[in-house]
């Protein structure tokens, strides 16, 4: 490593550094860096010996063989021949022998395939499900060409590929998902080195306007679905869905071991941030500590499900819990309100994209948000409830009070005293 001095009577500081030479051994340089400040001299010192290295490594064989690689390329360029594919040939020989890798080639799919298997590592089950729905739908649009270089991918077929699923039906905050998540593998990329451009980030999101915003239930509707229930269950996981805002897989698995019935909390990760160890505790509401007291303890199985029978079906699907609770809320005269588009033998077309509502069972997180909201809670504290992060790092740097928590779920409506 090159190393700074300065001669007797000189502010100036000189530099020594050796480099290898050709024929074998070592060559001591020394340079004056043109520097009175030490931090200066030494930058200049640093570069002065990577220049002196790499003029000498010119002239070895190392050197002489890029030097044929370069003549080959610009015998090329002469010829009318060089293309990107010839450019990637020259690029990955310079650097085997610069350094003796390979440098690595991926096809769209290849890329996108790697790219999920390094997302599932550190992504939820749900979040890698979209991730794939989002990829798949984008390979399928480029069929053939979904074998060729990463680098191929232009903008115009991003955006050929987003008209394609507005015109399937899909809404405009669905359309602009599909095209952040495929976005974020081109930018994976970009950070490899495989590529230098994203041709998702020069298009404008598409307008939203179509899309559907889930609507909360008032607190007689909420009593309805609870009466409209086939079963103790059903009414226990409407209750604790209403006044937790977890969501249908985690109410519905919900365990005693997550349950203190003393300090009247209960406390998980939610499996959207399974990965990131993202726990929450909720305190329990009166309506829902009286339900919750209510029901037999196996001593013997703590960690056994509260609804067990519930806890068993699917979420979604034909047989699932989300239909069943669809099937509730017609008996209960609870309207879903407006659809995502026209219903009927269309809503079944491939790739037409999936009908929602705009209240479903998932309108009971938003039913407990905007219960906290109406009473004033504040929204940090609404959020350590809710388990959102939205604000950076909050949920990483600040920590909502206990005492503050329990004061926000004793705001909440008692759907007792609103029979």
């Amino acid at each position: 490593m090159a190393s700074i001095y300065k001669r007797p009577g000189s502010d100036v500081y000189q530099c020594q550094f050796y480099v290898s030479q050709p024929e074998g051994g070592l060559k001591k340089i020394r340079k004056s860096t043109g520097k009175t400040n030490r931090k200066e001299a030494m930058q200049v010192a640093v570069e002065l010996e990577r220049t002196g290295q790499g003029a000498i490594k010119a002239g070895s064989d190392e050197g002489q063989r890029a030097k044929g690689i370069l003549a080959e390329a610009v015998s090329e360029v002469e010829r009318g021949t060089f293309n990107a594919a010839a450019a990637r040939k020259y690029v990955a020989r310079l650097l085997a022998v610069a350094t003796g890798e390979e440098m690595p080639e991926f096809s769209v799919e290849g890329w996108c395939q790697e790219w999920l298997r390094r997302k599932a590592r550190d992504s939820s089950k749900g979040t890698m499900a979209r991730y794939k729905t989002s990829i798949e739908s984008f390979l399928l649009h480029l069929g053939a060409r979904k074998v060729k270089p990463l680098e191929s991918v232009t903008m115009a077929n991003v955006r050929a590929w987003r008209e394609t699923l507005q015109d399937g039906g899909r809404a405009g905050k669905t359309v602009n998902k599909y095209a952040k998540d495929v976005g974020s593998a081109f930018r994976a990329a970009i950070r490899e080195g495989l590529i230098t451009s994203n041709p998702c980030s020069a298009l404008e999101a598409v307008s939203t306007e179509d899309s559907l915003d889930r609507k909360p239930f008032t607190i007689g509707e909420v009593v309805s679905l609870m009466t409209a229930a086939p079963s103790t269950e059903w009414r226990g996981l409407i209750l604790a869905a209403a006044f937790t805002g977890l969501r249908l897989g985690d109410a519905s698995r919900l365990s005693w071991s997550s349950i203190d019935l003393a300090s009247k909390t209960i406390t998980l990760v939610p499996s959207k941030t399974k990965k990131k160890k993202r726990e929450v505790t909720i305190p329990i509401q009166p309506d829902l500590l009286n339900f919750l007291e209510s029901l037999e303890i196996d001593d013997d199985s703590p960690a056994a499900p509260v609804f067990p029978k519930l806890a068993m079906i699917a979420d979604a699907g034909g047989s699932g819990l989300s239909k069943a609770f669809e099937k509730i809320m017609k008996k209960a005269n609870v309207d879903r309100g407006r659809a995502s588009r026209e219903t009927g033998e269309d809503a079944k077309d491939v790739g037409a994209g999936r009908v929602i509502f705009e209240r479903g069972f998932h309108s009971l997180r938003h039913t407990f948000t905007t219960w906290l909201r109406t009473a004033g809670v504040a929204e940090e504290d609404r959020m350590a409830l809710t388990g959102h992060s939205t604000r950076g790092s909050h949920a990483i740097y600040s920590h909502a009070d206990a005492e503050v928590l329990h004061k926000a779920i004793a705001k909440l409506p008692s759907l007792t005293e609103s029979k």
